[in-house]
């Protein structure tokens, strides 16, 4: 069994964990935003400290390795089966990271996986459950295809109103459903806008199932009753205009770059992010899941459909970081992992290592948790890190070398180094 299984596993099945030990880190290069500094690290009540405090119970050397804060996912759909939540907890740890934001989910199945959740030795999670959704969504859709595929047992396509998503077509629909949608207990709201600049065409025709969103004129209604509770809110989307719409509409986060996959004779620039909206979404804080890897699973070996969609992706992601839009790393895929998505971003050539470990490693967690001191190796904030064996800025496959991990004071896992 895995290291970090394996601690899992006492964990779920022993007592409440004592307070952890004050730990001391010496001989690690710690990542400073930019470069990795030489220098000694205490971990004092799940807290990082620079001082050393009156009592170590332990000192770990870390040999040399490399220390960077604890991972984000900025965007999947996973977390929340019994039947998977132990593999899927040990992918993460294992890739260091600590941090997801669930991007819709069914709701019933939660009260048996958050016990296993949210802890020093598990991952952290933010869940968005039923998303808001029009009548013939994308979520609508592929929900209705999952019950049909036996992903979700025991669950009838009638039942996924309510669970899965709630569909809203109108200000009465929204004013009636809102309740429920509280009553939920989401940590966020997540609302499918698609293809809005065809809302009339599509909001109706079957021919469209699937991919047609919310009235885009409901959205600013949405977010301001999120942001009345204290909630932020997410937006799928599928166009340029779909991202102008959230921007316009005050979400929080958006949970693609627009084109992630353009149908054959589709024209690109209806995927192509307006200057004006990225100076907009700089302005106003808002956050933009990049899940550039679902491209590479979509294309399904058609090297110009790839190319095409990929040149888009370029083009956007150097118009947002230009603008100082704040980019999160995200995959959007079941069977890959932000690890990936973080690997596929080098290959477009737009940010350097130094920028794609920042995104990672401190602006991603960050979003994903904005009221938590994490995503940074300073003094008081959380002590949560990763140790690798060697320097990702030479080389970003080194990102796989991990030899250790603390999550808010709570040791994980330790292949190298030792402690006396």
């Amino acid at each position: 069994m895995h290291p970090i299984a394996m601690l899992l596993a006492v964990g779920l099945q022993g007592p409440l964990p004592a307070p952890s030990p004050t730990y001391a880190f010496v001989n690690g290069q710690w990542f400073t935003g930019s470069a990795f500094e030489q220098r000694t690290m205490y971990s004092v009540d799940g807290m990082l400290r620079r001082d050393r405090p009156t009592r170590v119970d332990s000192t770990i050397d870390l040999g040399g390795g490399f220390v960077l804060p604890g991972f984000g996912e900025a965007h999947n759909h996973d977390l929340h089966l019994a039947g998977r939540i132990d593999a899927e907890i040990g992918k993460y740890l294992d890739q260091g990271v600590y941090y997801v934001m669930v991007q819709g989910n069914l709701s019933r199945f939660l009260p048996e996986v958050l016990p296993r959740l949210n802890s020093p030795s598990s991952v952290d999670v933010a869940f968005a459950r039923a998303m808001l959704a029009s009548p013939l969504s994308h979520t609508v859709e592929l929900y209705g295809r999952l019950v049909r595929n036996g992903v979700y047992p025991g669950v009838t396509p009638e039942e996924l109103e309510g669970e899965g998503y709630f569909v809203i077509a109108t200000d009465d629909q929204l004013m009636e459903k809102w309740p429920s949608v509280l009553r939920g207990q989401p940590d966020f709201i997540k609302v499918m806008i698609e293809y809005s600049e065809e809302y009339d065409l599509r909001k109706a025709d079957r021919r469209f199932f699937g991919r047609s969103g919310l009235d885009p004129k409901l959205v600013p209604s949405i977010v301001e009753r999120a942001h009345a509770v204290g909630l932020r809110v997410s937006a799928h989307i599928e166009t340029a205009h779909d991202f102008r719409v959230a921007v316009e509409s005050g979400v929080d986060i958006i949970a693609h770059l627009p084109g992630y996959q353009i149908p054959v004779g589709d024209d690109v620039s209806r995927y192509a992010i307006a200057d004006d909206d990225a100076r907009l979404a700089a302005a106003r804080g808002t956050a933009v899941v990049t899940t550039t890897l679902l491209a590479v699973n979509m294309a399904r070996g058609d090297t110009a459909q790839l190319r095409r969609v990929r040149e888009n992706q370029v083009s956007n992601l150097r118009l947002l970081a230009d603008r100082g839009v704040r980019l999160v790393i995200g995959s959007d895929s079941y069977a890959s992992s932000s690890l990936e998505e973080v690997l596929n971003l080098e290959t477009l050539g737009v940010f350097d290592r130094g920028a794609l470990l920042r995104m990672w490693a401190e602006t991603t967690p960050q979003t994903i948790f904005p009221d938590r001191r994490i995503g940074r190796l300073d003094d008081a904030y959380e002590a949560s890190f990763v140790v690798l064996e060697e320097d990702p800025l030479v080389d970003l496959q080194h990102l796989r070398s991990i030899t250790l991990g603390l999550k808010q004071g709570e040791l994980l896992t330790a292949r190298s180094g030792g402690s006396r």
